[in-house]
């Protein structure tokens, strides 16, 4: 691909999760698109010369005091990270990522979430554990229903993923889009209807103020009895307690989780060694360098060049 730009771009770096080697990536990738960029710690004195940032949870506060900024990238597909900061400035531009290898990555995982269910994988690590040498009852898979909750960017490739698999699969989104490859609901009505009729429950929503605990108490008590559910979106579409109350009752029979409320999940939470919880650390579709970085690079010039770049998050929807 040819050069973007020659000029001197100061940009600032975050990652809560990454060591330095992170930013060496980074700026590995971007240099030959962009020869002349310097990433630089978003929290350090150069930092505060930045001309745009990239970033994964940044501090509170730290995005506000930065002069010169002309834009926010979001190091991941998600955004709430950025806007929990209330003194973010209202009119700076925030772009997201949408890599088609992340979006390959979390199907990957969601497959993986509902093969390890239909396929009682862990019960049978639980009897391998005993070494007991016997077969359980094989579930019907072309029977299961499975319902995906945000059918957007990601959440189209799973449902792609699923469908080639042989599963009958349903979407959800909170207004109307249309959907050719699969079944579809939207509004209160259709919520009713994936509630009350899916067998396991597929999470890929963006957190937003009208999504936050999204599956609470009342939701899971409409589901079937004996449902499953699976979370890639963000922790705080779950009430946690909540969910953890529907297991334990047996109402619910069991969840995967990616996301959690707090991340790392505390050394003291229930779900930790829940036998009918799969606890996963927030990787089910990782930022790639290598697949991101011609995506980050022409936000930056874009930036630089004082044009709206592409996927710009609308702030009234949050995504």
């Amino acid at each position: 691909m040819s050069v973007l730009c020659e000029d001197e771009l100061i940009v600032g770096y975050y990652d809560d999760a990454a060591d330095a080697s992170r930013l060496e990536a980074w700026q590995a990738r971007l240099q030959p698109f962009l020869p002349a960029i310097k990433l630089v710690p978003l929290t350090s004195e150069a930092g505060a010369r930045a001309m745009a940032v990239t970033v994964w949870k940044p501090p509170v506060g730290q995005l506000a005091k930065m002069p010169h900024i002309k834009g926010v990238i979001s190091l991941g597909q998600g955004v709430d990270h950025i806007f929990r900061d209330e003194s973010l400035p209202a009119d700076l531009p925030v772009v997201r990522l949408i890599d088609p290898d992340m979006s390959v990555a979390l199907g990957h995982w969601v497959c993986l979430a509902v093969l390890e269910k239909c396929r009682k994988a862990s019960d049978y690590r639980v009897l391998a554990s005993r070494r007991e040498f016997r077969p359980l009852p094989q579930t019907d898979a072309r029977a299961l229903k499975i319902g995906v909750y945000g059918v957007g960017a990601i959440g189209t490739e799973v449902v792609r993923q699923l469908v080639a698999l042989g599963f009958d699969v349903t979407g959800y989104n909170r207004t109307a889009r249309k959907r050719d490859i699969i079944s579809y609901h939207h509004g209160e009505d259709g919520l009713s209807v994936m509630l009350a009729e899916m067998d396991i429950h597929v999470c890929l929503m963006p957190l937003t103020d009208e999504t936050k605990g999204f599956f609470n108490r009342a939701r899971f008590a409409q589901m079937k009895v004996g449902a499953f559910m699976i979370n890639a979106g963000r922790g705080g579409h779950i009430i946690e307690d909540d969910l953890l109350a529907a297991i334990n009752s047996g109402h619910l029979s069991g969840a995967s989780l990616d996301v959690f409320e707090t991340e790392p999940l505390p050394e003291d939470h229930a779900f930790w060694g829940h036998p009918h919880i799969s606890i996963w650390p927030h990787v089910a579709a990782q930022t790639n360098p290598q697949t991101a970085s011609w995506q980050v690079a022409q936000a930056l010039l874009a930036f630089h060049e004082g044009r709206a770049p592409a996927n710009l998050v609308d702030r009234i929807k949050g995504y």
